[in-house]
């Protein structure tokens, strides 16, 4: 019989081997993964730095005195999604020799509390290397937002594409804080047209041009342009990521948190000439990985980064519930 009760002391441990071995068994499949938290004490340590954030809570399911399962759970408030739960990448593992619908159930269990208290909206990262997990969260009615991907930078080579004409690549400097804010509008409004129709308000708007203007002035950013004639091609920025905590980060890692190509010359070569020059820079400056993510509906995106090598890894799934539940039953 299995019961499900709140995570205390006594379980923490055996919820850390359950994520050492999905851990283990998700690096079957990305074998780039970080290694060490195959090991229950660095899984362990992952888990006790997240009960230590003020929001959050878990249950574990039980079966005698073992721990089949868990899943932790984050409440948060945003100005997008209101107020939601969270779960983390590591917040959720079961037993490998348990059948996925033990996920339904401790979700079933947990979110009825969510419900009760007028937290609708459900967010969670979901690794991707068991497709039989992902089809049971797609079965309770999450939907993909954004992906994950990594690319391995060992294993690229730049191939010898079509030539664009008059294409000039150049290292971004503080000068360029002017036209990084008008390039902020390209991938706005391409989010906010079909198939992707994603809202963008003017605030959030003015946000991101001060944002990509700062750009500019980071010394930590790896900046580059395109330039065609007068024109503005396109531009990629790069951070360095680095997390010891994360299961998901590799070694000598870059994060791609913002690219994008002039929409009045997509379609020429400008993006795929743009992203191969700046993979081998990366390569030169003794990067191995490249980290990336896009909006899954953004039709663009979707098809681009896979194709250039970059496989998917997690993917964030969320769940926005009927709020007439908290009254409508039927009665």
């Amino acid at each position: 019989m299995i019961q499900f009760v709140g995570v205390e002391e006594q379980h923490i441990r055996q919820m850390a081997v359950l994520l050492a071995k999905r851990h283990e068994r998700e690096r079957k499949f990305f074998p780039f993964f970080p290694s060490e938290f195959e090991e229950f004490d660095e899984a362990e340590m992952v888990l006790r730095k997240m009960l230590e954030r003020p929001y959050i809570s878990g249950i574990v399911a039980v079966r005698g005195i073992d721990v089949i399962g868990y899943l932790l759970y984050e409440f948060k408030e945003s100005a997008e999604r209101g107020r939601y739960v969270w779960m983390d990448y590591e917040s959720v593992a079961i037993k490998d020799a348990e059948h996925p619908r033990l996920l339904r159930l401790l979700y079933a269990d947990a979110g009825a509390e969510w419900v009760k208290n007028g937290y609708f909206h459900h967010v969670m990262m979901v690794p991707l290397g068991d497709r039989k997990i992902v089809a049971e969260w797609l079965d309770q009615s999450f939907r993909y937002e954004q992906k994950y991907a990594v690319l391995p930078l060992q294993d690229f080579e730049a191939e010898a594409a079509e030539p664009v004409a008059g294409l000039v690549f150049r290292k971004g400097s503080r000068e360029d804080g002017p036209l990084l804010k008008k390039m902020a509008l390209w991938n706005s409004i391409h989010q906010a047209t079909a198939p992707s129709w994603q809202p963008i308000t003017k605030e959030t708007m003015e946000d991101i041009k001060s944002s990509y203007e700062e750009l500019s002035a980071d010394g930590g950013a790896y900046l580059w342009l395109a330039e065609q004639g007068e024109q503005i091609g396109g531009f990629h920025v790069y951070f360095r990521k680095a997390d010891p905590l994360s299961l998901v980060t590799p070694e000598n890692c870059v994060a791609l948190p913002a690219a994008s190509t002039n929409p009045n010359l997509r379609g020429t070569g400008i993006g795929k000439a743009m992203a191969h020059y700046c993979f081998k820079e990366l390569k030169n400056e003794g990067f191995d990985y490249i980290f990336a993510d896009w909006h899954s509906p953004n039709h663009l995106a979707s098809y681009f980064w896979p194709k250039l090598g970059f496989q998917p890894i997690m993917v964030r799934m969320s769940r926005q519930i009927d709020p007439r539940i908290a009254w409508a039953h039927g009665k």
